[in-house]
C-alpha cells in the first residue's frame, strides 16, 4: 500500500468541504499528508500571514521548515505557535496505527490569543473540526480501500454535532451540502427551505446547472411537492417526475437516475427539503444513515432559520420591512467610513408625513398604518436598491444615498415627494416634508442626522409638501 494514503482520496469536492469547514469555525485550515506536503490550498484568505510574514507567502521557507519540524515531533495534539508569532492547533490525522497527515488550524484574524477566554473557545472550536476531519477521511478511506462502511455513521455523528452548534444559516446551508457530496460522492445536493405556502431553493451543489436552482420556488400544492412533504420517509423519484418543478431543465443530469427527497420534520414542522441524487452504492445502511443525518440537518436548519428571523426582526420595522432606527446607527456609520475611504458623496433625506397625529386621531391608528406602509411602498419605487431606507420612528423616514451628491438626492427626495402627493389615499390626500444634506468631512452620524432633521424642520416651517436642501 502506498505510503500516502492521500491518493486515495478524490479532492474534486473535498477543498469546498474544507473551506466550509473553516468558515464555520471562522478560521483558517491547512492539511499536509503523511509526508508534510500540502494537500489541499489554504481554506481563507491569508492576510492574516501575510501581515506578519512582511506580505511573503505563508508557505515560503521558512513556513515549510516549521511545519515539517513541528509535524515530525507531533503526538496526537499540540498548540503551537509559527516563526511569525501565530497561535495555532496541529493535529496528527489518522489512527494510532496508521498516519494519514496533518491538520492545522490558525485563527482567522492576527490574534495570539493571549486571553484564556478566547484561547479556550478556538480550541474547542478546533477540536471539534479536527474529530470531523479525522473521521471523514478515516470514512473515505476505509471505503475505498476496503469498501467498508462502518466509519460513515462516525463521520454523519461528528459533522451533525458541529452541524447543530452554528447558528448562521449561509454556513449550515453549504456545511450540510459539501458534507453530503464528498461522503456520499453524490452528483447532486440541494435544500429548498419552507416559507409560508411553498419550497425555496436555498443552496444547491453538484452537478452543472445544480447552482441554478437556487432561488426557484416551488408551491406545497404542486403534486410532487405535496407527494414528498405529506410524508415522513423519504421518496425516491425519477429525474422525469422533477422535470415539473422550476430550474430541473437546467440541471445537467446525463449521469443522474432518481434523486432521493427528504422531508425536513422537526417539533415546528416542517422546515424544508433535501435532496440527494442516488449514489450506485448506496445500500439499507447508507440510507439509514442518511435519514439518522437529515434528522439532524432538520434541526439544525430550523435553529438557524430561527436566529436570523429573530435577527431580523431586531433590525427591521415589523410594518414597513425598512432598517429601524437601532439598526440606523450601525449602517450609517460604515457607509460614513467607506465614503470617507474612498471619497464617494453620501447624501441622506429625512422624511416627515405632514400632519400624520391628526390623521391618526381623526381615521383611527389602523388607517394610519396603511398610510405608513404605502409611504413606504412610494419610498422604496423611489430609490436605487443601493440606497438603504430606515424608518426612523413613528412617521419619519430615513434615506441613505451613498454615491450620491446633494443636488441629486434633492431631485430624488422631489420624486417621493410629488409621488406620495399624487397617490390617492383613503379620506384625504397625504403630503410630506423632505430635509436633503450631505456628508462632509470628519462628519459623525449624529452630526449629520442633526443637519438632515433641521433641514427637514426648514421644509415644514417654509409650508410643508415641499423639500429643502441644506446649504451648508
Amino acid at each position: 500500500m502506498h505510503p500516502n494514503l492521500f491518493l486515495n482520496i478524490s479532492v474534486r469536492y473535498w477543498q469546498d468541504f474544507q473551506d466550509t469547514l473553516a468558515k464555520a469555525i471562522n478560521a483558517n485550515i491547512y492539511i499536509f499528508d503523511a509526508n508534510v506536503t500540502p494537500f489541499s490550498h489554504f481554506s481563507l484568505p491569508v492576510e492574516i500571514c501575510q501581515d506578519v510574514n512582511g506580505g511573503k507567502e505563508p508557505r515560503d521557507n521558512k513556513c515549510m521548515d516549521f511545519y515539517k519540524l513541528a509535524c515530525a515531533s507531533l503526538g496526537e495534539k499540540d498548540t503551537l505557535v509559527c516563526p511569525y508569532g501565530i497561535k495555532l492547533c496541529a493535529y496528527r490525522l489518522g489512527s494510532h496505527t496508521q498516519k494519514i497527515g496533518y491538520l492545522i488550524i490558525a485563527p482567522a484574524k492576527h490574534t495570539n490569543l493571549s486571553d484564556r477566554e478566547e484561547e479556550i473557545a478556538f480550541v474547542t472550536k478546533a477540536q471539534n473540526v479536527y474529530r470531523t476531519v479525522n473521521e471523514v477521511f478515516n470514512a473515505i478511506l476505509e471505503r475505498n480501500l476496503l469498501g467498508l462502511r462502518r466509519l460513515e455513521l462516525n463521520s454523519i455523528y461528528e459533522i451533525s454535532r458541529l452541524m447543530t452548534s452554528i447558528i448562521e444559516l449561509d454556513k449550515v446551508l453549504e456545511l450540510i451540502t459539501n458534507s453530503l457530496i464528498i461522503i456520499y460522492q453524490a452528483d447532486l445536493c440541494f435544500i429548498g427551505l419552507r416559507e409560508g405556502d411553498k419550497i425555496r431553493i436555498a443552496h444547491g451543489k453538484g452537478v452543472r446547472g445544480s447552482n441554478l436552482l437556487i432561488g426557484k420556488e416551488w408551491p406545497l400544492v404542486h403534486p410532487v411537492i405535496e407527494q414528498v412533504s405529506s410524508q415522513i420517509e423519504p421518496t425516491i423519484l425519477h429525474i422525469g417526475e422533477l422535470k415539473g418543478l422550476p430550474g430541473f431543465n437546467d440541471v445537467e443530469i446525463i449521469s443522474i437516475s432518481q434523486v432521493i427527497i427528504y422531508p425536513l420534520w422537526t417539533a415546528l414542522g416542517l422546515v424544508g427539503l433535501l435532496g440527494i441524487a442516488t449514489p450506485a452504492s448506496l445500500d439499507d445502511i447508507g440510507y439509514r444513515n442518511l435519514q439518522i443525518y437529515t434528522n439532524f440537518a432538520a434541526v439544525a436548519l430550523a435553529n438557524a432559520t430561527l436566529i436570523r428571523r429573530l435577527e431580523k426582526e431586531a433590525t427591521t420595522d415589523f410594518l414597513t420591512g425598512f432598517l429601524n432606527k437601532r439598526a440606523l446607527q450601525d449602517v450609517l456609520a460604515v457607509e460614513l467610513q467607506r465614503a470617507a475611504r474612498y471619497g464617494y458623496q453620501l447624501s441622506v433625506i429625512f422624511l416627515d408625513i405632514d400632519g400624520f397625529k391628526a390623521y391618526n386621531d381623526t381615521y383611527g391608528h389602523l388607517a394610519g398604518d396603511v398610510v405608513l406602509q404605502k409611504v413606504a411602498e412610494l419610498i422604496k419605487n423611489s430609490i436605487r436598491v443601493t440606497d438603504i431606507a430606515c424608518r426612523y420612528g413613528g412617521e419619519e423616514f430615513l434615506l441613505i444615498l451613498p454615491g450620491t451628491k446633494g443636488e441629486d438626492a434633492a431631485r430624488v427626495a422631489d420624486r417621493i415627494r410629488r409621488s406620495v402627493e399624487n397617490y390617492p389615499f383613503p379620506h384625504r390626500q397625504i403630503t410630506v416634508s423632505l430635509g436633503v444634506t450631505s456628508a462632509k468631512k470628519n462628519d459623525s452620524v449624529d452630526m449629520l442626522l442633526a443637519r438632515a432633521d433641521q433641514a427637514c424642520y426648514q421644509a415644514k416651517e417654509l409650508g410643508k409638501n415641499r423639500i429643502y436642501l441644506d446649504p451648508s
